[in-house]
Protein backbone atom coordinates (compact mmCIF):
# COMPACT_ATOMS: atom_id res chain seq x y z
CA UNK A 1 0.00 0.00 0.00
CA UNK A 2 1.45 3.37 -0.78
CA UNK A 3 0.93 5.47 2.05
CA UNK A 4 0.88 9.04 0.68
CA UNK A 5 -1.70 8.44 -1.96
CA UNK A 6 -3.82 6.55 0.69
CA UNK A 7 -3.46 9.50 2.83
CA UNK A 8 -4.26 11.96 -0.26
CA UNK A 9 -7.53 9.84 -1.17
CA UNK A 10 -8.59 9.83 2.47
CA UNK A 11 -7.97 14.11 2.53
CA UNK A 12 -10.04 14.57 -0.54
CA UNK A 13 -12.52 12.15 0.47
CA UNK A 14 -12.86 14.88 3.89
CA UNK A 15 -12.64 17.68 0.76
CA UNK A 16 -15.34 16.63 -0.74
CA UNK A 17 -17.90 15.10 1.66
CA UNK A 18 -19.46 18.25 2.34
CA UNK A 19 -20.79 18.04 -1.35
CA UNK A 20 -21.51 14.56 -1.35
CA UNK A 21 -24.08 14.64 1.75
CA UNK A 22 -26.03 17.96 0.34
CA UNK A 23 -26.01 15.59 -3.05
CA UNK A 24 -27.38 12.46 -1.36
CA UNK A 25 -30.20 14.58 0.44
CA UNK A 26 -31.52 16.21 -2.99
CA UNK A 27 -31.97 12.78 -3.77
CA UNK A 28 -33.64 11.67 -0.94
CA UNK A 29 -35.97 14.57 -0.98
CA UNK A 30 -36.96 14.24 -4.27
CA UNK A 31 -37.19 10.26 -4.87
CA UNK A 32 -38.33 8.55 -8.42
CA UNK A 33 -39.98 5.23 -9.01
CA UNK A 34 -38.43 2.95 -11.48
CA UNK A 35 -38.45 4.30 -15.09
CA UNK A 36 -39.51 7.68 -13.78
CA UNK A 37 -36.16 8.96 -13.30
CA UNK A 38 -36.08 12.07 -15.13
CA UNK A 39 -35.02 14.58 -12.61
CA UNK A 40 -32.62 12.07 -10.53
CA UNK A 41 -30.59 11.65 -14.41
CA UNK A 42 -30.37 14.90 -14.99
CA UNK A 43 -28.80 15.77 -11.60
CA UNK A 44 -26.21 13.24 -11.94
CA UNK A 45 -25.15 14.74 -15.32
CA UNK A 46 -25.49 18.11 -14.23
CA UNK A 47 -22.79 17.07 -11.30
CA UNK A 48 -20.41 15.95 -13.78
CA UNK A 49 -20.71 18.32 -16.06
CA UNK A 50 -19.52 20.60 -12.96
CA UNK A 51 -16.55 18.25 -12.36
CA UNK A 52 -15.18 17.86 -16.41
CA UNK A 53 -16.36 14.16 -16.28
CA UNK A 54 -17.36 13.01 -19.40
CA UNK A 55 -20.75 11.06 -19.89
CA UNK A 56 -23.47 10.48 -22.20
CA UNK A 57 -27.13 9.60 -21.08
CA UNK A 58 -28.95 6.70 -22.71
CA UNK A 59 -32.65 6.36 -23.86
CA UNK A 60 -33.41 4.68 -20.20
CA UNK A 61 -31.84 7.94 -18.52
CA UNK A 62 -28.72 5.90 -17.03
CA UNK A 63 -25.95 8.13 -17.06
CA UNK A 64 -22.41 6.62 -17.96
CA UNK A 65 -19.04 8.72 -17.32
CA UNK A 66 -15.84 8.03 -17.97
CA UNK A 67 -12.82 9.22 -16.26
CA UNK A 68 -9.67 8.23 -17.57
CA UNK A 69 -5.89 8.01 -16.15
CA UNK A 70 -2.98 9.59 -17.17
CA UNK A 71 -0.60 7.79 -15.48
CA UNK A 72 1.59 4.61 -16.80
CA UNK A 73 -0.83 1.29 -17.93
CA UNK A 74 -2.22 -1.09 -15.99
CA UNK A 75 0.43 -3.71 -15.05
CA UNK A 76 -2.20 -6.22 -14.22
CA UNK A 77 -5.10 -7.77 -16.34
CA UNK A 78 -7.73 -4.79 -16.42
CA UNK A 79 -7.82 -1.85 -18.38
CA UNK A 80 -11.12 -0.71 -17.43
CA UNK A 81 -13.01 -0.70 -14.64
CA UNK A 82 -17.09 -0.30 -14.45
CA UNK A 83 -18.48 1.06 -11.00
CA UNK A 84 -21.93 0.77 -10.47
CA UNK A 85 -24.31 2.78 -8.53
CA UNK A 86 -28.43 2.60 -8.90
CA UNK A 87 -30.70 5.27 -8.58
CA UNK A 88 -34.37 4.57 -8.35
CA UNK A 89 -36.10 4.43 -5.24
CA UNK A 90 -39.64 2.77 -3.93
CA UNK A 91 -43.38 2.95 -3.44
CA UNK A 92 -43.05 3.14 0.04
CA UNK A 93 -44.69 6.46 2.19
CA UNK A 94 -41.39 7.45 4.02
CA UNK A 95 -41.19 7.80 8.14
CA UNK A 96 -37.75 8.23 8.61
CA UNK A 97 -38.56 11.40 10.33
CA UNK A 98 -35.19 13.31 9.11
CA UNK A 99 -35.40 16.88 7.75
CA UNK A 100 -34.14 15.46 4.24
CA UNK A 101 -37.56 13.62 4.21
CA UNK A 102 -38.94 12.42 0.67
CA UNK A 103 -41.21 15.44 -0.31
CA UNK A 104 -43.03 12.67 -2.94
CA UNK A 105 -45.63 11.13 -1.39
CA UNK A 106 -46.15 7.31 -1.11
CA UNK A 107 -42.15 7.54 -2.53
CA UNK A 108 -39.04 6.97 -1.08
CA UNK A 109 -35.34 5.82 -1.24
CA UNK A 110 -35.87 2.62 1.36
CA UNK A 111 -33.42 0.52 -0.20
CA UNK A 112 -30.38 3.26 -0.37
CA UNK A 113 -29.84 4.28 -3.76
CA UNK A 114 -29.64 7.59 -3.21
CA UNK A 115 -26.51 6.59 -0.81
CA UNK A 116 -24.83 3.95 -3.72
CA UNK A 117 -25.06 7.19 -6.15
CA UNK A 118 -23.29 9.74 -3.86
CA UNK A 119 -21.28 7.43 -3.19
CA UNK A 120 -19.98 6.68 -7.29
CA UNK A 121 -20.07 11.00 -7.27
CA UNK A 122 -18.07 11.27 -4.54
CA UNK A 123 -15.70 8.65 -5.86
CA UNK A 124 -15.78 10.45 -9.35
CA UNK A 125 -14.51 13.15 -7.53
CA UNK A 126 -11.73 12.23 -5.86
CA UNK A 127 -10.48 10.16 -8.91
CA UNK A 128 -10.86 13.21 -11.29
CA UNK A 129 -8.50 14.54 -9.02
CA UNK A 130 -5.59 12.32 -9.02
CA UNK A 131 -5.64 10.82 -12.86
CA UNK A 132 -1.88 10.61 -12.61
CA UNK A 133 -2.36 7.92 -10.40
CA UNK A 134 -3.95 5.07 -12.93
CA UNK A 135 -3.88 4.26 -16.25
CA UNK A 136 -6.89 3.07 -18.31
CA UNK A 137 -10.34 4.41 -17.57
CA UNK A 138 -12.86 4.50 -14.70
CA UNK A 139 -16.63 3.60 -16.19
CA UNK A 140 -18.87 5.52 -13.73
CA UNK A 141 -22.11 3.31 -13.86
CA UNK A 142 -25.29 5.34 -13.10
CA UNK A 143 -28.15 2.58 -13.49
CA UNK A 144 -31.82 3.58 -13.12
CA UNK A 145 -34.43 0.71 -13.08
CA UNK A 146 -33.12 -1.70 -10.82
CA UNK A 147 -36.24 -2.79 -8.68
CA UNK A 148 -38.36 -2.74 -11.84
CA UNK A 149 -36.44 -4.63 -14.88
CA UNK A 150 -34.23 -3.76 -17.22
CA UNK A 151 -31.64 -1.75 -15.91
CA UNK A 152 -28.60 -3.20 -16.07
CA UNK A 153 -29.38 -5.41 -19.30
CA UNK A 154 -30.74 -1.99 -21.12
CA UNK A 155 -27.13 0.12 -20.02
CA UNK A 156 -25.39 -3.07 -21.45
CA UNK A 157 -27.09 -3.37 -25.01
CA UNK A 158 -26.68 0.27 -25.12
CA UNK A 159 -22.75 -0.03 -24.87
CA UNK A 160 -22.25 1.09 -21.44
CA UNK A 161 -19.01 -1.66 -21.35
CA UNK A 162 -17.46 -0.82 -24.47
CA UNK A 163 -15.72 2.86 -25.93
CA UNK A 164 -13.68 2.29 -23.54
CA UNK A 165 -13.94 -0.86 -23.01
CA UNK A 166 -14.77 -2.23 -19.68
CA UNK A 167 -13.20 -5.53 -18.24
CA UNK A 168 -14.35 -5.97 -14.26
CA UNK A 169 -16.79 -4.03 -12.67
CA UNK A 170 -17.34 -3.38 -8.70
CA UNK A 171 -20.28 -2.36 -7.08
CA UNK A 172 -21.64 -1.57 -3.13
CA UNK A 173 -25.24 -1.68 -1.63
CA UNK A 174 -26.18 -0.47 1.64
CA UNK A 175 -25.98 -3.10 4.68
CA UNK A 176 -28.23 -1.70 7.46
CA UNK A 177 -27.94 -4.89 9.08
CA UNK A 178 -24.06 -4.48 9.83
CA UNK A 179 -22.54 -1.53 11.75
CA UNK A 180 -21.17 1.75 9.73
CA UNK A 181 -17.55 1.54 8.81
CA UNK A 182 -17.89 -2.67 7.73
CA UNK A 183 -17.62 -3.97 4.53
CA UNK A 184 -19.12 -6.95 3.69
CA UNK A 185 -17.90 -9.91 1.53
CA UNK A 186 -19.77 -12.77 -0.17
CA UNK A 187 -17.10 -14.92 -2.18
CA UNK A 188 -18.58 -16.63 -5.53
CA UNK A 189 -22.17 -17.35 -5.07
CA UNK A 190 -24.26 -14.21 -4.11
CA UNK A 191 -27.52 -13.92 -5.77
CA UNK A 192 -30.11 -16.21 -7.16
CA UNK A 193 -31.36 -16.16 -10.80
CA UNK A 194 -34.97 -16.09 -10.87
CA UNK A 195 -38.03 -16.84 -13.10
CA UNK A 196 -41.60 -15.80 -12.93
CA UNK A 197 -43.77 -18.73 -13.90
CA UNK A 198 -47.64 -18.59 -14.84
CA UNK A 199 -49.95 -21.67 -15.00
CA UNK A 200 -53.14 -21.97 -16.98
CA UNK A 201 -55.56 -24.81 -15.52
CA UNK A 202 -57.66 -25.80 -18.55
CA UNK A 203 -60.57 -27.77 -17.39
CA UNK A 204 -64.10 -27.79 -17.77
CA UNK A 205 -67.24 -26.00 -16.15
CA UNK A 206 -70.13 -27.00 -14.91
CA UNK A 207 -72.57 -27.07 -12.12
CA UNK A 208 -71.39 -27.47 -8.97
CA UNK A 209 -74.05 -30.10 -8.38
CA UNK A 210 -73.16 -32.33 -11.14
CA UNK A 211 -68.95 -32.48 -10.76
CA UNK A 212 -68.81 -35.50 -12.83
CA UNK A 213 -70.01 -33.64 -15.84
CA UNK A 214 -67.20 -31.46 -15.95
CA UNK A 215 -62.94 -31.42 -15.08
CA UNK A 216 -62.10 -29.39 -11.76
CA UNK A 217 -59.03 -27.10 -12.52
CA UNK A 218 -59.36 -26.04 -8.83
CA UNK A 219 -58.86 -29.76 -7.89
CA UNK A 220 -56.27 -30.51 -10.21
CA UNK A 221 -54.41 -26.95 -9.47
CA UNK A 222 -54.45 -27.79 -6.23
CA UNK A 223 -52.83 -30.49 -6.47
CA UNK A 224 -50.45 -29.13 -9.33
CA UNK A 225 -49.48 -26.16 -6.34
CA UNK A 226 -49.01 -29.41 -3.71
CA UNK A 227 -46.76 -31.17 -6.08
CA UNK A 228 -44.09 -28.25 -7.52
CA UNK A 229 -43.07 -28.58 -3.43
CA UNK A 230 -41.74 -31.63 -4.36
CA UNK A 231 -39.54 -29.90 -7.06
CA UNK A 232 -36.96 -28.79 -4.78
CA UNK A 233 -37.34 -30.96 -1.99
CA UNK A 234 -36.85 -34.23 -3.90
CA UNK A 235 -34.93 -33.32 -7.25
CA UNK A 236 -32.27 -31.44 -5.80
CA UNK A 237 -29.43 -32.12 -3.20
CA UNK A 238 -30.12 -30.98 0.11
CA UNK A 239 -27.10 -28.71 -0.50
CA UNK A 240 -28.32 -27.33 -3.41
CA UNK A 241 -30.25 -24.34 -3.23
CA UNK A 242 -33.33 -23.68 -5.20
CA UNK A 243 -37.04 -21.63 -4.28
CA UNK A 244 -40.42 -22.89 -6.12
CA UNK A 245 -43.21 -20.14 -4.80
CA UNK A 246 -46.61 -20.31 -5.91
CA UNK A 247 -47.85 -16.44 -5.02
CA UNK A 248 -51.07 -16.12 -6.46
CA UNK A 249 -54.04 -18.64 -7.26
CA UNK A 250 -57.05 -16.90 -9.09
CA UNK A 251 -60.15 -19.61 -9.97
CA UNK A 252 -63.90 -19.79 -9.93
CA UNK A 253 -66.70 -17.11 -10.47
CA UNK A 254 -69.51 -18.74 -8.18
CA UNK A 255 -69.81 -21.36 -5.44
CA UNK A 256 -72.24 -23.70 -7.36
CA UNK A 257 -69.86 -24.03 -10.24
CA UNK A 258 -67.22 -26.33 -10.80
CA UNK A 259 -64.23 -23.80 -12.23
CA UNK A 260 -63.20 -24.66 -15.75
CA UNK A 261 -59.91 -22.25 -15.38
CA UNK A 262 -57.67 -21.55 -12.89
CA UNK A 263 -54.81 -19.01 -13.03
CA UNK A 264 -50.98 -20.02 -11.06
CA UNK A 265 -48.18 -17.23 -10.46
CA UNK A 266 -45.34 -17.49 -9.09
CA UNK A 267 -41.18 -17.05 -8.83
CA UNK A 268 -38.47 -19.57 -9.11
CA UNK A 269 -35.14 -19.04 -7.87
CA UNK A 270 -31.68 -20.99 -8.02
CA UNK A 271 -28.37 -19.88 -7.32
CA UNK A 272 -26.64 -21.13 -10.71
CA UNK A 273 -28.13 -21.44 -14.31
CA UNK A 274 -27.74 -25.15 -14.31
CA UNK A 275 -29.89 -25.59 -11.60
CA UNK A 276 -32.28 -22.87 -13.00
CA UNK A 277 -32.71 -24.86 -16.04
CA UNK A 278 -33.19 -27.98 -14.02
CA UNK A 279 -36.19 -26.49 -11.94
CA UNK A 280 -37.88 -24.70 -14.87
CA UNK A 281 -37.87 -28.42 -17.08
CA UNK A 282 -39.19 -30.41 -13.44
CA UNK A 283 -41.86 -27.39 -12.79
CA UNK A 284 -43.14 -27.77 -16.69
CA UNK A 285 -43.47 -31.52 -16.33
CA UNK A 286 -45.10 -31.97 -12.97
CA UNK A 287 -47.62 -29.29 -13.84
CA UNK A 288 -48.60 -31.00 -17.15
CA UNK A 289 -48.16 -34.59 -15.83
CA UNK A 290 -50.59 -33.49 -12.96
CA UNK A 291 -53.47 -31.57 -15.01
CA UNK A 292 -53.02 -34.79 -17.61
CA UNK A 293 -54.34 -37.31 -14.72
CA UNK A 294 -57.34 -34.78 -13.93
CA UNK A 295 -57.91 -34.74 -17.48
CA UNK A 296 -57.36 -31.50 -17.30
CA UNK A 297 -54.55 -29.53 -19.58
CA UNK A 298 -51.81 -26.86 -17.81
CA UNK A 299 -49.77 -24.37 -19.94
CA UNK A 300 -46.80 -23.55 -18.53
CA UNK A 301 -45.09 -20.11 -19.13
CA UNK A 302 -41.86 -19.51 -17.92
CA UNK A 303 -39.93 -16.07 -18.10
CA UNK A 304 -36.86 -15.20 -17.13
CA UNK A 305 -35.25 -12.60 -14.99
CA UNK A 306 -32.19 -11.85 -13.84
CA UNK A 307 -29.17 -14.39 -13.68
CA UNK A 308 -27.55 -15.36 -10.78
CA UNK A 309 -24.92 -13.64 -9.68
CA UNK A 310 -21.75 -14.88 -8.81
CA UNK A 311 -18.40 -13.33 -7.40
CA UNK A 312 -15.41 -13.66 -9.67
CA UNK A 313 -13.27 -15.62 -6.60
CA UNK A 314 -9.69 -14.01 -8.06
CA UNK A 315 -11.00 -10.58 -8.23
CA UNK A 316 -12.98 -10.91 -4.81
CA UNK A 317 -9.85 -11.94 -3.19
CA UNK A 318 -7.74 -8.91 -4.60
CA UNK A 319 -10.62 -6.58 -3.04
CA UNK A 320 -10.87 -8.47 0.76
CA UNK A 321 -7.26 -7.68 1.02
CA UNK A 322 -7.92 -4.54 0.16
CA UNK A 323 -10.71 -3.81 2.00
CA UNK A 324 -8.62 -6.01 5.47
CA UNK A 325 -5.80 -2.96 4.54
CA UNK A 326 -8.56 -0.04 4.45
CA UNK A 327 -10.85 -0.74 7.22
CA UNK A 328 -9.17 -4.08 9.29
CA UNK A 329 -9.75 -7.24 9.24
CA UNK A 330 -11.92 -6.73 12.17
CA UNK A 331 -14.18 -4.76 10.26
CA UNK A 332 -14.87 -7.38 7.57
CA UNK A 333 -18.22 -9.23 7.66
CA UNK A 334 -18.78 -12.54 5.53
CA UNK A 335 -21.87 -13.26 4.58
CA UNK A 336 -22.76 -16.67 6.30
CA UNK A 337 -24.74 -17.68 3.33
CA UNK A 338 -25.69 -16.20 -0.31
CA UNK A 339 -29.11 -14.91 -0.56
CA UNK A 340 -31.97 -16.39 -2.62
CA UNK A 341 -32.75 -12.72 -3.69
CA UNK A 342 -32.01 -11.31 -6.61
CA UNK A 343 -30.23 -8.44 -8.00
CA UNK A 344 -29.43 -7.22 -11.46
CA UNK A 345 -26.16 -6.25 -11.27
CA UNK A 346 -25.50 -10.15 -12.30
CA UNK A 347 -26.27 -9.14 -15.65
CA UNK A 348 -22.36 -7.29 -15.36
CA UNK A 349 -21.07 -10.11 -13.83
CA UNK A 350 -22.46 -12.17 -17.13
CA UNK A 351 -20.62 -9.51 -19.02
CA UNK A 352 -17.00 -9.66 -16.86
CA UNK A 353 -15.11 -10.13 -13.67
CA UNK A 354 -17.47 -8.92 -11.18
CA UNK A 355 -17.37 -8.47 -7.60
CA UNK A 356 -20.47 -6.91 -5.72
CA UNK A 357 -20.11 -5.34 -1.65
CA UNK A 358 -22.11 -4.49 1.01
CA UNK A 359 -21.77 -1.75 3.20
CA UNK A 360 -22.67 -1.41 6.31
CA UNK A 361 -25.24 1.98 7.73
CA UNK A 362 -25.99 1.47 10.94
CA UNK A 363 -24.06 3.35 13.90
CA UNK A 364 -23.49 0.46 16.68
CA UNK A 365 -25.10 2.84 19.18
CA UNK A 366 -28.43 3.01 17.11
CA UNK A 367 -31.14 3.66 19.34
CA UNK A 368 -33.62 4.50 17.04
CA UNK A 369 -35.94 2.31 14.84
CA UNK A 370 -35.00 -0.89 13.45
CA UNK A 371 -32.76 -0.75 10.49
CA UNK A 372 -33.89 -2.80 7.38
CA UNK A 373 -33.96 -2.25 3.64
CA UNK A 374 -37.31 -1.53 2.26
CA UNK A 375 -38.49 0.14 5.34
CA UNK A 376 -40.24 3.04 5.85
CA UNK A 377 -37.91 3.82 8.59
CA UNK A 378 -34.73 3.21 7.00
CA UNK A 379 -32.18 5.75 7.84
CA UNK A 380 -28.43 5.28 6.50
CA UNK A 381 -25.57 6.75 8.28
CA UNK A 382 -24.31 8.83 6.05
CA UNK A 383 -20.56 8.60 7.17
CA UNK A 384 -20.99 5.41 6.00
CA UNK A 385 -20.58 6.76 2.14
CA UNK A 386 -16.65 7.21 3.69
CA UNK A 387 -16.25 4.08 3.45
CA UNK A 388 -17.63 2.84 0.12
CA UNK A 389 -15.79 6.15 -1.60
CA UNK A 390 -12.87 4.59 0.45
CA UNK A 391 -13.01 1.02 -1.25
CA UNK A 392 -14.28 2.13 -4.82
CA UNK A 393 -11.46 4.82 -5.33
CA UNK A 394 -8.98 2.65 -4.23
CA UNK A 395 -10.25 -0.36 -5.82
CA UNK A 396 -9.97 1.69 -9.50
CA UNK A 397 -6.30 2.72 -8.16
CA UNK A 398 -5.24 -1.01 -6.69
CA UNK A 399 -6.69 -2.53 -10.16
CA UNK A 400 -5.53 0.51 -12.24
CA UNK A 401 -2.79 2.35 -10.42
CA UNK A 402 -0.31 -0.65 -9.78
CA UNK A 403 -0.77 0.12 -6.16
Amino acid sequence: MNEAILEQVKQKIEEVFPAVVAFRRDLHEHPELSGQEERTSRRIAEELEKLGVSYRVTPEKAVVGTVPGSGSAPSGKYTGLGIRADFDALPISEESGVAWASQNPGVMHACGHDMHTAMLLGTAMVLQSMPEAFGGNVKLLFQPNEEAEGGAENMIKAGCMEDPAVDAVIAFHIEPGIPSGYIQLCPGKMNAATCDVHITVEGVACHGAHPDRGIDAILAASQIVTALQAVVARNLAPTQPGVVTIGQFHAGNASNVVAGTAELSGTLRALDMKTMAQIKTLVKQTAEGIAAGFGAKAIVTLTDGYPSLENNIELGKTLEQLAVELVGKDHIDYMEAPSLGADDFAFFTQYCDGVYMNVGTTPKDWSGKPQALHSEFLCPDEEAMKTGILMEAMAALRLLGNL
